[in-house]
């Protein structure tokens, strides 16, 4: 198709059919099933753009199109170089899936090999390590003085941050420790 030029028009855009198959090859590498829709991405979508025309051009499902431009946005902030703590807060934003696109999107257009351990384990944190639910609840802050509307919501934003930063505690001690700091830098 694409020499015969009915992929271009197909796409309506420029076919990436390097990355396309070094998709392949590193979801096999890492034993994931092949994904029409990560594999869609490899192809086509480099960016938000060309996820939207997609979306149009080939009446994807509202779901499809979400996972298309959120590897849009996010195949080139990830690197097995940034280390695991900022992986780990990466995919508890991003959820599993979202996480497993970029990772597989941003090693199929880089320059290893299917075989590189460093872009394997990044990959694979989803089976390895599944994210928390933020422990800290409003009651939380309220019972600290902390005034319900947005400087609630202030409040509970800046302690999910330091407890990112933090790593993830679980610990009584830890969760205090940072709620105490976010009601005072909130009150400073």
């Amino acid at each position: 198709m694409a020499d015969a030029g009915l992929l271009m028009r197909f796409l309506s855009g420029v076919p990436y059919l390097a990355s396309f198959a070094n998709m392949a090859k590193v979801e096999a590498a890492i034993g994931a099933a092949p994904d029409p829709v990560r594999r869609l991405g490899a192809l086509a979508v480099t960016v938000a753009e060309d996820a939207e025309r997609l979306w149009q051009k080939l009446r994807l499902t509202n779901n499809e199109h979400e996972r298309l431009v959120s590897m849009a946005e996010g195949w080139r902030r990830i690197s097995p170089g940034a280390g695991e703590q900022s992986a780990r807060a990466l995919l508890y934003r991003l959820k599993a899936e979202h996480f497993t696109d970029h990772a597989l999107l941003a090693w199929a257009r880089s320059q290893r090999s299917a075989h590189d351990e460093g872009w394997r384990a990044l990959a694979t944190l989803p089976a390895r390590w599944t994210a928390p639910v933020f422990p800290l609840r409003s009651a939380d802050f309220i019972r600290r003085g902390v005034a319900k509307g947005p400087p609630l919501g202030a409040a509970l934003a800046a302690a999910e941050q330091a407890w990112i930063a933090a790593g993830f505690p679980s610990d009584k001690v830890a969760l205090d420790a940072i709620a105490d700091a976010t009601v005072k830098s909130s009150a400073a």
